[in-house]
């Protein structure tokens, strides 16, 4: 198992109780978690606390985590689409800057493989 300790994840999903789940499971496994409910906040929190992860819903209130992907993606961090209704990501999210794609509703041992996944592929690039 490859988690690495202490990453930050900030999760921008509008949904409350997704994102209190999501919270409780990541920091069980020894992340840091930051939330945003919004585009506009998750901006906020992304440039002032420099998250390794950003777990982002698709449909947002303030517009579309697909155009925001590539604002929250650079060569050392993560990010992962989330949503319930865009099968097409399934095949193209990484067309679009996001390095991988869940589809809602996903079980936590889902994302928590995702992450370590792409942490692996990440870590053996570099």
């Amino acid at each position: 198992m490859f988690i690495m300790m202490n990453k930050k994840i900030l999760i921008i999903d509008d949904e409350a109780d997704i994102r209190f789940l999501l919270k409780r499971a990541l920091t069980s496994h020894n992340y840091s978690v930051l939330e945003a409910g919004n585009l506009k906040q998750g901006l906020e929190i992304f440039n002032e606390s420099h998250p390794d992860i950003v777990i982002l819903d698709v449909n947002l209130p303030d517009g579309s985590g697909i155009y925001y992907a590539r604002k929250f993606k650079d060569d050392k961090n993560i990010v992962i689409f989330i949503s319930a209704d865009h099968d097409k990501l399934v095949d193209g999210y990484k067309d679009l800057g996001a390095n991988g794609f869940l589809k809602k509703p996903f079980v936590i041992s889902e994302l928590i493989d995702t992450i370590e996944k792409i942490q692996t592929k990440i870590a053996t690039i570099n």
